[in-house]
């Protein structure tokens, strides 16, 4: 009777000690998840869905979060919307706090500030819902 008592005790504990996960940052690996090359923003109501690409394409609209919290931003070179379109990398900086993404970047008429907050994301897609957009002229 003992020794199946011992055993028990001994299986209880292999299994208990195996299911136990060291503790996950979320927030890092949430943050992670933005990191990237992000394309063919489709707008859906208030909300704008983004694609994961190998790269910015050259003649459209997209913004690559990196590393150490810089970013481009590929956007209009000018204030000008009618075809054709010319379009240039603007540098600047991005934060995550919680599910809100505050951006600081660049674009041809001065500097922009952009709160986002982010409703999906995932290896394939982003989706924000902008919260706030500041354009400071120079």
């Amino acid at each position: 009777m003992k020794v199946t008592h011992y055993f028990f005790l001994l299986l209880f504990s292999i299994v208990l000690l195996t299911s136990c996960e060291n503790d996950i940052d979320l927030k890092s690996d949430e943050a992670e998840l933005i990191i990237g090359h992000w394309i063919s923003p489709v707008y859906i109501d208030t909300l704008v869905q983004y694609t994961r690409a190998e790269g910015l394409n050259e003649n459209d609209y997209g913004i690559s979060f990196n590393p150490g919290n810089s970013l481009v931003e590929r956007q209009n070179a000018g204030w000008c919307g009618t075809p054709p379109i010319s379009f240039a990398n603007y540098n600047g900086t991005w934060s995550k706090t919680g599910d809100i993404i505050d951006i600081t970047v660049d674009f041809w008429g001065g500097k922009v500030y952009h709160k986002w907050k982010v409703i999906a994301n995932d290896q394939k897609t982003l989706t924000i819902y902008s919260v706030k957009s500041e354009y400071i002229y120079k």
